[in-house]
């Protein structure tokens, strides 16, 4: 597919200068002929081209791949990309200790909105959106190509603008995965499915705060909200808590989290692992009416979720929830342990304050953190940066 040339707006150009992956098309004032895919280079008024990029309108931007004048995207240009990413990789040891990690970052690896999660010997594509799934079929033939990753296969997912959409496309290339993969990380495993849903069932952008969890968590009873498949509550039984309650609204995840209970040699009959099937907030509520107390609470929540029994927004249900987990810490003190995604509401910090402002309650930081080393961004776009953690001692 030829280039496109589009003239920078001032208002785009200096989106641009400020390093922002991606250039909206308004900002653009709605060039025609951006037709999903389409290799595009943005042009200043000496004629001169700034950046290339790739048209993405289901998502209403363009994809800054180079901040130069490129003068082919083909196969070639997405083997450089990925040997640079591997090449990062390769300097921070993170694929040392684990089997699942991030190849490519987005734009912290110079391809925005796109992804590469190894998983063993397989890995996931995540493409923002349909019309650029040709650009993600280079993307994973580049990582199967390399050498060194000794990678059998690759799926290709297609992330839809509607998170919640569950009808993305999905290709396979190379061999097919199997329906349940057993990867290890940090001397612990965990089942993962890499395909037929948008989540496989371990996000590795928490892999660091699993490494440090034992901190806060050892001979201690914890609460671990919105478990999912119950990756963070692992962690803590073998680092050591005396008791774990996962909790989450839907069974099937949670027969996943007891099958990674299994996979690590914990077992699930002797009082000490919980599992409930519950919205959170009932069940918190309830715990309250029953005079329980936890040392540490765990508050990994989405976003969003769209559960008819359980409609959830992080923006403004969050703090209530929080005053509400630190009434259920001892009067003598316990730990928060609370994440946020940015991009979809306040700060982390900001949050808990809120929430203890509700509770009446007082609290000390302990620790923050972020996204691990496998997770690249460019210093000058702080929206990059969308995990924040934080351990908050409460009295």
């Amino acid at each position: 597919m030829s280039f496109h040339g589009v003239a920078l707006t001032d208002i785009a150009a200096t989106r641009l200068s400020d390093g922002a992956p991606t250039v909206s098309l308004a900002e653009l004032g709605e060039p025609a002929g951006l037709e999903p895919g389409r290799p595009v280079r943005l042009i200043d008024r000496h004629a001169e081209t700034l950046a290339t990029g790739i048209a993405d309108p289901e998502n209403g931007v363009v994809r800054i791949l180079a901040r130069s004048e490129l003068r082919a995207l083909d196969g070639a240009f997405f083997r450089r990309r990925v040997e640079g990413a591997l090449a990062l990789r390769r300097a921070t040891r993170v694929a040392d200790d684990t089997e699942a990690w991030r190849l490519v970052n987005g734009e912290g690896d110079g391809l925005p909105g796109f992804t590469v999660d190894v998983y063993g010997a397989f890995v996931v594509c995540s493409v923002p959106g349909r019309g650029l799934l040709p650009w993600g079929r280079l993307l994973a033939e580049a990582a199967l190509g390399s050498d060194t990753l000794g990678l059998r296969g690759a799926v290709i997912k297609v992330r839809g603008k509607d998170p919640q959409d569950r009808s993305a496309k999905e290709e396979i290339h190379g061999e097919c995965p199997p329906d349940k993969l057993v990867v290890h990380e940090l001397g612990l495993a965990f089942e993962v499915h890499l395909v037929g849903a948008l989540n496989v069932g371990l996000f590795t952008d928490m892999r660091e705060q699993r490494r440090g969890l034992a901190r806060f968590v050892a001979g201690r009873r914890v609460l671990n909200t919105f478990a999912y498949t119950g990756a963070l509550s692992v962690a803590a039984a073998r680092a050591g808590a005396t008791h774990v309650t996962s909790v989450d609204l839907s069974s099937g995840v949670l027969a996943w989290a007891r099958a990674n209970f299994h996979l690590n040699g914990l077992p699930d009959d002797d009082g000490r692992y919980r599992f409930e099937v519950s919205d959170v907030r009932r069940f918190m509520e309830k715990e309250r009416e029953r005079g329980a107390t936890w040392d540490t609470i765990i508050m990994d929540p989405p976003t969003v979720s769209a559960a008819r029994a359980s409609q959830w927004s992080m923006k403004k249900d969050y703090p209530d929830l929080i005053a509400l987990a630190a009434k259920l810490l001892p009067p003598d003190g316990g730990i928060l342990w609370a994440s946020a995604n940015t991009r979809k509401g306040p700060s982390v910090l900001a949050q808990v304050a809120d929430g203890l402002q509700r509770a009446g309650k007082s609290g000390a930081v302990l620790e923050t953190g972020g996204l691990p080393p496998d997770y690249p961004t460019p210093p000058a776009w702080d929206e990059s940066r969308y995990l924040e953690v934080c351990q908050v001692w409460l009295k």
